[in-house]
This record gives C-alpha cells, sequence and structure tokens, in this order.
C-alpha cells in the first residue's frame, strides 16, 4: 500500500524540495501541502496521513503546538523541519521521528526518510513500542548532538577603531568591570558592554566556570589550584593571571579542585 503523505510549511520553495525527494521512494503515494498550524490539524485529522512534515515557525500555530493539540484524532509518523536547533529536545519528547535542520540534502533526507519508513513497517508490530524505543533511543542522543552548538565559539568586541573576534577557546578570563566586562586573552584586554551573569549565561558551562561575583575563568587554560582559606582558592592560568575565588562560590568549583584519576 503507498503512503500517504501530508507536508505543513509556509515556505513554498521548502515543500517544493520536500515533494522532490519524496519522488525518490517508491512507497509513496498521494502527497498533500498545507501552509499553516490550524490547516495542518485539520488536513491531519481529515486525511490520517501516514507520514507528516512539519515545520515548526509556522503562521497562527507552530509545529509544536500541532502536535500539542487536542483536536488531533490522528497521529502520523512525524519528521520535523525546521532552521532552528533549540527545538530538537522537545521534538524529541512529542516522538518525533527526525529532526532535519533546512538547509538539507537529499543524502540527509534519504537518512530521515528510511528511519520513517521503518517506524512505519515496526507499527504494524504488536510489540512496536518496545521496539521502536530501543531503535529511537541512541538515535536521539546523536541527533541532539549533531545539532549546531548551543553555545558561540567567537565574541565580538568593538571599539572606535577596529572590531575583534576573540575566539572562546582564547579566552583566559573574564571580569567585571562596572557597567562593563573585560575580556582576557593572549593578546590583551577588551571592553564589552554586558553584565558578567548576562555573558555566563552565553558560555558553555563545562568550558567557563565563575568561580567569583567579579570572575569567570576558562578552565581550559587552568595550571594550577592553591588552596587559600575557607573554602577559596587561587587559581593560576596560562597567561599567569593569578585569580581567587570567592567562598560563596565553592560549589561551583568543587570538582575542579579534585583529582580525575
Amino acid at each position: 500500500m503507498k503512503l500517504k503523505i501530508l507536508i505543513a510549511d509556509d515556505e513554498p520553495l521548502a515543500r517544493e524540495i520536500i515533494v522532490s525527494y519524496l519522488r525518490d521512494f517508491e512507497e509513496v503515494g498521494s502527497i498533500h501541502e498545507v501552509a499553516n498550524g490550524i490547516e495542518a490539524v485539520e488536513q491531519i485529522n481529515q486525511l490520517s496521513p501516514d507520514l507528516l512534515f512539519l515545520d515548526i515557525e509556522m503562521p497562527k500555530m507552530d509545529g509544536i503546538a500541532v502536535l500539542d493539540s487536542q483536536q488531533l484524532t490522528h497521529h502520523p509518523v512525524v519528521i520535523f523541519t525546521t532552521a532552528y536547533n533549540q527545538f530538537a529536545i522537545k521534538a524529541f519528547e512529542l516522538n518525533a521521528t527526525d529532526y532535519l535542520m533546512k538547509p538539507f540534502d537529499r543524502s540527509r533526507f534519504h537518512a530521515s526518510m528510511n528511519k520513517a519508513l521503518e517506524k512505519i513497517k515496526l507499527s504494524g508490530l504488536v510489540d512496536f513500542h518496545e521496539q521502536w524505543t530501543k531503535v529511537n533511543l541512541d538515535y536521539q542522543n546523536t541527533i541532539i548532538q549533531d545539532q549546531e552548538p548551543l553555545y558561540p565559539s567567537k565574541i565580538v568586541v568593538r571599539d572606535s577603531k577596529r572590531i575583534k573576534h576573540i575566539l572562546t577557546t582564547d579566552i583566559q578570563s573574564i571580569q567585571a568591570a562596572g557597567d562593563y566586562i573585560e575580556i582576557i586573552d593572549h593578546q590583551g584586554k577588551f571592553l564589552l558592554y554586558k553584565s558578567i551573569s548576562e555573558i555566563e549565561s552565553k558560555l558553555d558551562p563545562k568550558k567557563f566556570r565563575r568561580i567569583h561575583k567579579s570572575h569567570i575563568i576558562n578552565c581550559d587554560h587552568i595550571v594550577e589550584i592553591r588552596p587559600h582559606t575557607n573554602s577559596e582558592y587561587y587559581f593560576h592560568l596560562t597567561n599567569q593571571s593569578v585569580i581567587k575565588s570567592g567562598r560563596t562560590y565553592k560549589d561551583k568549583i568543587i570538582d575542579l579542585t579534585k583529582g580525575t584519576f
């Protein structure tokens, strides 16, 4: 039996690309298209498609809301198609089969489609849920890890004479300076008009650690740590600077003071 496909995307070109890629699969029968979330819910219930390609950013109702809708009476296999990676975890919580990041090529689409076809075949088995969970868990973790990084690889600072791009891997430490912060790398200090809390929220917590109300350090640049008193430590960095931690931050740095072997 040929599959019934529904594409929900407000971009005509995006729908056209999906249709062209679907023509590569002999399992595909009828293909239907809608341009917003409300139409998607209506057509899901009316057509009962086997497979749904669902954009997230759509007018009237977004893709997440479509799958969360209490009005749905049919639940097809779903592949999300979107330009935004921050919804990946939520998509898999809603039992999406895959999460295609735009722009995707034919090869990536084929991999996703083959996975969907496998899920549709498995759906006829009595123990489908158990088998599909085993297939899907590792794949979900792989997809989420393969998304674009959540944290910036560089920070751009400006002054009257230049625009400086600083790789986060080169940052030694960050220090609060009134309404500004000082970003310190091997070349010197650069001012940025942000609070230290704001910049902290944008940096990878596995790499950058707030050790004091006024200091963030890059853990990759720690040379040694020397105990002081009252749960305070002196952090020696590769640029030969020494920064003392605050006692109220002891819980945030305790793992840095323990051995790994």
